[in-house]
């Protein structure tokens, strides 16, 4: 017991860095959108196929509040390979800004030995960025005498309000799934846009390129007892100049042969705090998780970072194998 706790405070030390806003989106269950987080995810599953949708409605009390959606389903294949998709959506409540993403995922497995799993996968689609520019409010546009005034021409140019590119991603993982086992670890790396395409937005004097985003993602199973499991985990991703680190704590506890409670919370470093709840019923798995902001921004959002859903189904298989840990939450 005593290494798990040093190797706890090892990650909460490591990941107590200066944080800021990266350029995609974020999930607080980001354990829940697996080909969001690394494509090595694709097809490791105990089961035949899985089905997940992400909701997440960030900064709610803001007039402009940022709407995040994702949809994917993945597939464990013959012969150790994966096969997947997912479709991503982010927008502006006002339908100001939409950020859309759609990828084709296939991975491979590595049986180092049993239940020692490295895995490795890449994914091809595309992205698109687009603005309605007649949402927006510029600073010429105010009338000191009855404020915003909309029949005033904002005279700025839109030449490219939408740009698509050919984008993709690659990860490695490995995890321990032997059952036998009390301390079960996972880990993972993942690059997302890695020939920071061209995007284009807005003006055609600059050729603006999407930064490649890092993932380092990890984390293990401690095995209390046969009904009660501990889940630490961390995930650190950098894109560009910005940063952003999660440290959390995951609890399950197996109410009976069918049904697990889950439950929990993450600390997004000088960011938030969310604590989280999910129930899984025969493969069905719903989550819910709200974001508490500790950080300056707290004053306009009323300390109400955000709420996040979601909800992921696996087949099981109809001659399943020996159970093993899958590496996720």
């Amino acid at each position: 017991m005593h290494k798990y706790i040093l190797f706890i405070l090892v990650l909460l030390c490591f990941f107590q860095l200066r944080i800021e806003a990266q350029v995609d989106a974020h999930f607080t269950q980001y354990y829940a959108y697996p080909q969001w987080l690394n494509p090595a995810f694709t097809g490791a599953i105990n089961g035949s196929y899985r089905v997940s949708g992400n909701y997440r409605k960030q900064w709610p009390n803001l007039s402009a509040s940022l709407l995040s959606q994702g949809v994917s389903a993945d597939f464990a294949l013959p012969n150790n390979f994966g096969l997947g998709v997912t479709l991503f959506n982010q927008k502006t409540e006002d339908g100001g800004y939409h950020y859309t993403t759609g990828y084709l995922s296939l991975s491979y497995q590595v049986h180092l030995t049993q239940y020692q799993i490295l895995a490795g996968g890449f994914q091809i689609g595309f992205l698109n960025r687009r603005v309605d520019p007649g949402n927006f409010q510029f600073g010429n546009q105010f009338n000191p005498l009855i404020g915003f005034d909309p029949t005033i021409p904002s005279n700025e140019s839109f030449s490219y309000p939408a740009a698509t590119s050919l984008d993709g991603s690659f990860g490695l993982m490995y995890f321990d799934g032997d059952p036998n086992h009390s301390f079960n670890p996972f880990l993972g790396f993942s690059v997302y846009h890695p020939t920071e395409p061209d995007n284009r937005f807005i003006s055609t004097a600059n050729q603006n390129k999407v930064p490649i985003r890092y993932s380092f993602h990890g984390g293990f199973r401690i095995k209390m007892n046969d009904r009660f499991d501990i889940m630490p985990n961390a995930i650190f991703l950098s894109q560009g100049s910005s940063s952003e680190m999660i440290a959390g704590l995951a609890f399950n506890l197996k109410i009976d042969p069918t049904k697990d409670l889950i439950f929990g919370g993450n600390y997004r470093i000088n960011d938030a705090i969310a604590p989280n709840i999910g129930l899984n019923i025969d493969g069905l798995t719903f989550g819910f998780s709200y974001d508490i902001n500790t950080s300056q921004v707290k004053t306009s959002t009323v300390n109400n970072g955000g709420y996040e859903l979601s909800i992921t189904f696996i087949k099981p298989k109809k001659s399943p194998d020996t159970k093993f840990v899958c590496p996720r939450l």
